[in-house]
């Protein structure tokens, strides 16, 4: 393989990881593994989502109709890891660990 293949597909590789879009948790679960951290990071990252998504300072975000929780369904919204990074710079947590897990994902874009 030629060494400009490779750094090409290097390239188109990166970009596809960069532009994956995931849920909030899937970003906090990768930043923490304090559970109770993971439970209320995420869903003051959701709020502050529900922030931005209405004002539209996140863009164009991913929504899918699929199962919430059991018997449910309903919303669920998928976001870039610069989006994340925006929604956890808005977001001002009180307690010490959680203003860690917002560090994290500040600096993940």
């Amino acid at each position: 393989m030629l060494a400009t293949t490779r750094e090409a597909r290097q390239i188109v590789k990166a970009r596809r990881r960069a532009n994956q879009k995931r849920t909030i948790a899937t970003y906090v679960r990768k930043a923490t593994t304090d559970t109770t951290a993971v439970k209320g990071v995420t869903a003051a990252l959701r709020k502050a989502a529900r922030d931005l998504r209405t004002t539209g300072q996140l863009g164009k975000v991913q929504t899918r109709t699929e199962k919430v929780a059991a018997g449910v369904i309903g919303k669920t919204y998928r976001y870039t890891a610069a989006q994340i990074a925006r929604i956890a710079a808005a977001y001002r947590p009180r307690k010490a660990e959680y203003r860690i897990v917002a560090a994290k994902l500040a600096l993940a874009a």
